[in-house]
């Protein structure tokens, strides 16, 4: 999984290697550092996240992401929640808060 720019309709998403943790386990996670949309509320970031999701979990990555609110935006707790609508679980208060998505193995919708 590539670090770098991805986007989705009025929707942008920056993806980087996580500088912070121990270099043994760089290689394996990758760090969401903004989510952005110019079109709140239309489903245009939520849509992006489904995508980087899906990727991370085809090459088999793990989501790193600090929640920080913006001041027009949602509450921390909004975002919380949002992330946790695709896998993401808090595993850190203080100093931030952080969250981490596992990759997930594909799901089988139906069997015939």
């Amino acid at each position: 999984m590539e670090p770098g720019l991805r986007t989705h309709r009025q929707a942008s998403l920056r993806i980087a290697i996580a500088e912070g943790l121990p270099i043994e386990m760089r290689p394996n996670v990758r760090e969401i550092l903004s989510v952005q949309s110019s079109n709140p509320r239309k489903g245009d970031a939520t849509a992006l996240m489904y995508q980087v999701c899906a990727e991370a979990d085809k090459w088999w990555f793990t989501l790193l992401v600090q929640v920080l609110p913006f001041d027009d935006g949602m509450t921390m707790e909004q975002l919380q929640k949002w992330y946790g609508r695709f896998g993401f679980l808090k595993i850190q208060d203080e100093p931030c808060v952080l969250m981490v998505r596992s990759p997930q193995p594909p799901r089988i919708a139906r069997v015939h």
